[in-house]
């Protein structure tokens, strides 16, 4: 071999080395093993599908958070409200049972249920995020019309017959929490199955209750030529009424209870899965510290030896490549 092909072989490997050591020196400032496509392709297929699945995680999580904040929102509103209903049968059930009753007295309880009655309504158009909670998908301002207490938040299908009984055609506000097509969870509450809606809901019937004991005609039994009862009995059967929308609305609460159970439980699952996927990212991306830091001291060690060593043992002349 002559002196120009030793120069030439000791500079290429000298070139190497350097280079060794500079991408040893660049994952040990980055604390990454794998910063580009080129350091490792086949790492790098694998650090991208585990940024993806973390990205994904991430919009999970806040979806999660999202939901967590409808559904507790709406369970203090439906708890709320349940206290509420309760309120105003008890008042019913006092003011029926009470024998001795005066048209004053019966007025002051009617005053009473008109309070709770609105704070009632103002229960079932809580909103979060400027969105109604009990009116799904829909954009209506308040989940229930005031004093018509029709269900704003209920649409008619396009294309159903005319006449057809309203639904929620918007269908509920959800969230996904996940991958899986199972993955969906509702976060706001069916507002017409919790109060009902118009002269059905449970303020018609509390605004019933209130009309029986501001009639005239209480105190003589007076039968009403509409529904044929007397107030009394008007009474006794919104007392009734009101029993059953209780039961209504916490048949909903509890459908509202088992969703945020899921959202809680989906937010320790993904948490867990952020961990995860973290592990596997930095199992593939991450630098050994400690490592790189020592194969690094090994390397400029190396590098320098083959510094000295090829300028003590190759000193070219003009004529060594002349041969």
């Amino acid at each position: 071999m002559t002196t120009s092909q030793m120069w030439t072989s000791s500079t290429a490997n000298m070139q190497a080395a350097k280079a060794r050591v500079s991408q040893l020196s660049d994952q040990s400032s980055s604390g990454l093993a794998v910063s580009k496509p080129s350091d490792d392709p086949i790492a790098a297929a694998g650090i991208l599908r585990v940024l993806g699945q973390q990205n994904a995680n991430t919009q999970y999580a806040t979806n999660i958070g999202d939901g967590i904040g409808w559904l507790s929102t709406t369970d203090s509103a439906m708890t709320a409200s349940e206290n509420l209903i309760r309120q105003a049968k008890d008042l019913a059930i006092q003011a029926g049972n009470s024998g001795t009753a005066t048209a004053a007295s019966r007025d002051a309880i009617a005053k009473q249920l008109e309070g709770i009655r609105d704070d009632l309504l103002s229960q079932a158009n809580t909103r979060f995020n400027g969105r109604s909670i009990f009116a799904g998908t829909s954009d209506a301002s308040a989940a229930f019309a005031t004093g018509s207490y029709d269900y704003a938040g209920a649409t008619v299908p396009a294309g159903s017959p005319a006449g057809t009984a309203p639904v929620n055609a918007l269908g509920p506000v959800t969230r996904r929490i996940g991958p899986s097509a199972t993955d969906v969870v509702t976060v706001s509450a069916d507002g017409m199955a919790a109060f009902g809606t118009g002269t059905s809901s449970v303020f018609a019937q509390i605004d019933t209750v209130i009309a029986a004991l501001r009639d005239p005609g209480y105190d003589s039994d007076t039968v009403d030529a509409t529904t044929g009862k007397t107030p009394k009995e008007t009474v006794t059967a919104g007392i009734d009424r009101l029993g059953s929308a209780l039961t209504t609305l916490s048949a909903q609460h509890g459908v509202v209870g088992a969703n945020y159970a899921r959202m809680t439980s989906a937010k320790t699952q993904n948490a867990t899965t952020a961990t995860a996927l973290e592990t596997q990212r930095s199992g593939l991306q991450d630098a050994d510290t400690t490592k790189t830091l020592l194969d690094l001291k090994t390397q400029e060690l190396a590098y320098q030896t083959a510094l000295q060593v090829t300028a003590t043992v190759l000193q070219p002349t003009l004529m060594s490549f002349l041969r």
